[in-house]
């Protein structure tokens, strides 16, 4: 079932960057190629749970949304702080705990944090996250887990 989830993914990734609908030489070398890349992906042992999390996809169908808007509104605040002289951008490290049980959370999680400015994840543990904040309202922001609980949603939490 790994697998089938695998070439799914291959062949849509592809006819996305792709765009080749109509050339049948092209779709057989398109297809050899995925072919070539799932059998491999399987004889390295790689078409597990770790490597094609296909029980997260239609999770990450809805997470996707909610991480461009926190995007966009991380944007919006380091945008602001670099324009307004007023408003103070005070780095921190902060340890941010998490419960996150399966490690494609934790590391969506961690990402996730990379990802919205003004917040980098510098190390993961089993229990915590170092963070690098740029404001103290970002590190209340996570300190709060508003992100985290959209994360363990994955999961099933």
């Amino acid at each position: 079932m790994r697998a089938l989830s695998l070439v799914i993914l291959l062949a849509v990734y592809w006819a996305l960057l792709s765009g080749q609908f109509h050339n049948s030489f092209l779709i057989a070398c398109g297809a050899v190629c995925i072919a070539f890349v799932c059998w491999m992906a399987t004889r390295m042992g790689l078409v597990d749970d770790e490597g094609v999390p296909a029980r997260y996809y239609v999770g990450l169908l809805l997470y996707v949304p909610y991480i461009i808007w926190q995007v966009i509104l991380a944007n919006w605040d380091v945008l602001k702080r670099i324009w307004a002289s007023d408003m103070p951008i005070d780095p921190r490290l902060v340890r941010v705990p998490h419960s996150t049980r399966a490690g494609f959370v934790t590391v969506t999680y961690a990402n996730s944090i990379t990802l919205t400015p003004g917040t980098v994840t510098m190390d993961v543990t089993e229990s915590e996250l170092l963070v690098l904040a740029l404001t103290k309202e970002g590190e209340d922001s996570l300190l709060e887990g508003d992100m985290e609980r959209q994360c363990k949603k994955l999961e099933g939490g």
